[in-house]
Parts: C-alpha cells; structure tokens; sequence
C-alpha cells in the first residue's frame, strides 16, 4: 500500500501537508492542496481509517447486534439505522448474534476493539455483562426492542405485554376460548413480556385458556415443529387459535398448517 510519505514525495510536500490535506484542507493553499490531491490519484493512496480511529480513540462507525438478521422486523431496523448513519456521515457494522449470548458477546467485544462511536442492540439478556462493559468504556448503548429499565441505558421499545394482550383479545373477539402461545426461547424478554401479556388479558375472560408451545428459537422451522406438535393433539384438546411469538414463527405455523 502506498504510504503517506510516498504521497508527500510526489507532491514535493511534507508528511503534514499531506496530514492537512486528508483532515483539515482548509488549512492549505489552493495550489498545494491540488498538488496533494493529485499525487494521491497517481499513486491509488488510500488512507488508513482504522489507524486513525485508534489514534483518536473513536470512529465514525456504529455497531447494530440484533438477534436474527432473517427477521424482517430487524431487517427494517437495520435498514433505518444505516439511513440515518448515512446521512450523519456514519456507516453501520451489523452483527447478527443468533439469540446466542456468547456469540453476541464476542460481537460486542469486536466492536469495542473498533472503537465504535456507539452501539445500537438488541440483546438476549439486558442485564448481560458486555453492555455495561461498553458503558464502562464511554461507549454509548441504546437497547433496541428491549425496554432499559435502568437510567444508565437508552432504549427503543414497543409495549410487548399490552402487545399480548391485544392479540389475545382479539381471538377472543372472534369466538376463541382454547389459545396455543407459540414462542421461545423464555430467556429472551420479548417473549416472557408478550406471553404475560396474553395471560394477563386471558384472566378476564371466563373459560379462557391458553396451551404454551415452547419453541427454541424465533425460527420458521421452530414455527413448523409447534405447530405439527399441536396439530398432533386428539382434536378436542386441539387449541382453535394459535398466538405466535414473532411473525417467523406464525410463517412456520401457516406452512404446517396447509401441509
């Protein structure tokens, strides 16, 4: 790779003109800076980001972990992230950590290393360690989908619990007393939050009842298990309505359902 110095030899200039020129150009003359400029476009100079973010101590990246990239809700949330970044003069790392907490902590742990301006995430656990190793850094987090429950977070969330309930209520609005929740694993706090939800709103309802069918992972193929394990169920101890976690879920549930 051609270096800096390199640069400042063809141009006939020195290493912190160069400097100048990559940084702060308004500090150079017309004339020097277009010297500068050339020598770059001659020479297929490009400059070395990740050297300069570790000498400052920061960049201008920003890291996104969610937690299944095959999600489409977290594909519009990447989508919306990268807009933004893009228009503040920002790219976007995305990390998908699969709902595994090692594996999303190794993520963290290589955008520290990075020295990210900031992290957006999405974790299996908000109590997990890494997140407040980043906060410990001067590394801004923002929980993305997940309530922050402490003042040293930021977050971005919907309301799962009254979430759960308005589904439930509306199969009950259209006749349904024997409910399936779809969904899992119970270690991710979308899922707890929706399922209290639907519980919550199943206590005002007389002879209500909802069948819990624990899934592995918010997958279209943990979707098609539970739903082949309910279907197996003699028909009348078959729920008449299906509740799912997360839309891949109800994807696999529909699959199995027109099999």
């Amino acid at each position: 790779m051609t270096s800096v110095r390199e640069v400042a030899s063809e141009a006939g200039v020195s290493v912190g003109t160069v400097s100048n020129v990559l940084n702060r150009p308004d500090l150079v003359a017309p004339d020097t800076r277009q010297r500068v400029l050339d020598a770059i476009d001659a020479l297929g100079f490009v400059r070395n980001e990740a050297a300069r973010h570790l000498r400052s101590g920061r960049s201008n990246t920003i890291g996104l972990v969610v937690l299944d990239v095959a999600t489409p809700f977290f594909t519009d949330v990447a989508r919306g992230a990268e807009s933004m970044a893009d228009e503040l003069g920002s790219t976007v790392i995305l990390c998908h950590s699969a709902e595994d907490p090692e594996r999303e902590a190794r993520h963290v742990a290589m955008l520290e290393e990075l020295r990210v301006r900031g992290v957006l995430i999405t974790p299996v656990d908000c109590a997990a360690p890494h997140i407040d190793r980043l906060l410990a850094h001067g590394i801004p987090v923002v929980l993305v989908d997940r309530a922050a429950g402490r003042r040293q977070l930021c977050s971005v969330a919907v309301d799962d619990e009254w979430g759960g309930r308005l589904a439930v209520d509306h199969l009950v609005d259209r006749g349904h007393r024997h409910m399936a929740f779809v969904g899992g694993p119970f270690q991710i706090q979308q899922v707890v939050d929706r399922h209290r939800g639907a519980q919550m709103a199943l206590a005002d309802i007389d002879h209500a009842r909802m069948d819990v069918f624990e899934t592995s992972s918010l997958t279209v193929a943990e979707g098609r298990a539970a739903a082949q394990r309910l279907f197996a169920l003699p028909a009348d101890r078959r729920p008449t309505a299906v509740f799912c976690a997360n839309d891949l879920l109800a994807i696999g549930v529909l699959q199995a359902a027109v099999q």
